[in-house]
């Protein structure tokens, strides 16, 4: 081990991911210039899109870009002599997605458990992610739950480098496109909302029942259920061989255990991929599929909950954290973690959040655009010349 790599170890922040190869810090200023280093930097190039204080993880497709990109840095001739050095800045927030990154990595490229990628960043203190919900949160998604969450779902091959579809992710989550993401792939597809109209009563464009209709068909679709309430004609799914259920229970609230053994009983007796959706898509669709998830594939609540948010941002809020890690704790009896809600939580358990869903998506329309030319700027990495640096943001 070089001399210069020991003194930059005795820095909290720094940890050795391969020896003399790999290295993760956080600090101020990037790594000042040594020999033989080279350095790359998300902070700015993958931008977490809040809804409203939540801030990570990144989501799948970023975490399938990071995860290439740095293999192909590090399989580069050019560079096997270099130590290169993933470099975040102190921001609670960035920080703590780029060690969920460099973490993912470890389990995707370097094969190691989520146990093993996490105990070389467990002396570390990090912010845990929250929700997407207004108003203070009292449950925390550690990156630990994420890494859980990810290793799960690798082990079930919901997951894989090899196979994973970038270009159909990025298109299919966008608003404009569907608004929808596989939760469980090929089983379970999470989108919000259909129209009966093209144009929505802001103006804005919304995909119709007809849409999704044809995006289904090449998805292999053939039952939708709707947990919010009608905006739109079922019939129009009817008509075209898809099947239509109705399990509605009130925005931000937490489903009965009727609804949950009824969703999965729909779920299990069809054999084709199922899409669910609420309003928004996010809070009671996450929740219904992660009661699916807990008891069909064995995922506790903190894995489902931080791979749900890393498939589709923004899922699963206020008290539906705390109902799964109920749910879990009923369905298998066991489990020693105390739930603990707040006032406003068990107020929204049983009487909903108003206008909590037309919130996120009007968050979620104002994605991706930068409010001014500064925002604009800031969304691209400002390099050092002290340092020979590496966009991980290229073509893929």
């Amino acid at each position: 081990m070089s001399n210069d790599i020991i003194k930059i170890l005795l820095m909290e922040s720094l940890v050795e991911i391969l020896p003399n190869r790999l290295l993760w810090i956080s600090d101020h200023y990037p790594p000042r210039n040594k020999p033989k280093s080279s350095y790359i930097c998300i902070d700015n190039e993958f931008r977490y899109e809040p809804f409203h204080e939540d801030f990570g993880p990144l989501n799948l497709g970023m975490t399938y870009k990071f995860c290439f990109q740095l293999n192909k840095l590090l399989s580069d001739p050019k560079y096997t002599s270099f130590s290169i050095y993933h470099y975040c800045s102190t921001n609670p927030a960035k920080k703590a997605n780029a060690a969920y990154l460099i973490c993912a990595f470890q389990i995707l490229i370097l094969k190691r458990t989520s146990s093993e990628a996490w105990s070389r960043f467990s002396h570390i203190s990090f912010t845990s992610f929250r929700d997407a919900s207004y108003g203070p949160c009292n449950f925390e998604c550690s990156i630990k739950d994420c890494l859980q969450g990810l290793e799960k779902s690798i082990g079930l091959n919901w997951f894989n480098m090899g196979t994973f579809n970038l270009h159909n992710y990025e298109t299919k989550e966008k608003i404009e496109n569907g608004d929808c993401n596989w939760i469980i792939p090929n089983k379970i597809l999470a989108f919000s909302s259909p129209s009966d109209n093209s144009t929505s009563s802001e103006g804005y464009y919304v995909l119709t029942v007809k849409d999704y209709c044809q995006l289904f068909k090449h998805e292999n679709i053939k039952t939708v259920i709707r947990l919010n309430n009608k905006t739109y004609d079922e019939k129009q799914f009817t008509e075209n061989n898809i099947k239509h259920y109705d399990l509605y229970f009130p925005d931000g609230t937490c489903p009965s255990y009727e609804i949950i053994d009824k969703f999965i009983s729909i779920v299990d007796n069809e054999n084709s991929a199922i899409a669910v959706h609420c309003k928004a898509g996010l809070g009671r669709t996450g929740t219904l599929i992660g009661c699916y998830a807990i008891k069909k594939y064995g995922f506790s609540a903190r894995e489902f909950i931080a791979w749900c948010r890393i498939c589709r941002p923004g899922s699963i809020l206020g008290p539906q954290q705390q109902f799964l890690i109920e749910y879990e704790k009923n369905l298998w009896g066991q489990g020693n973690e105390h739930v603990q809600y707040s006032a406003w939580d068990r107020f929204k358990a049983i009487y909903g959040d108003r206008g909590q869903a037309q919130r996120l998506i009007k968050a979620k329309r104002s994605f991706g655009t930068p409010n001014d030319e500064n925002d604009r700027e800031n969304r691209f990495i400002q390099r050092t010349p002290l340092v020979k640096s590496w966009s991980i943001y290229t073509d893929i």
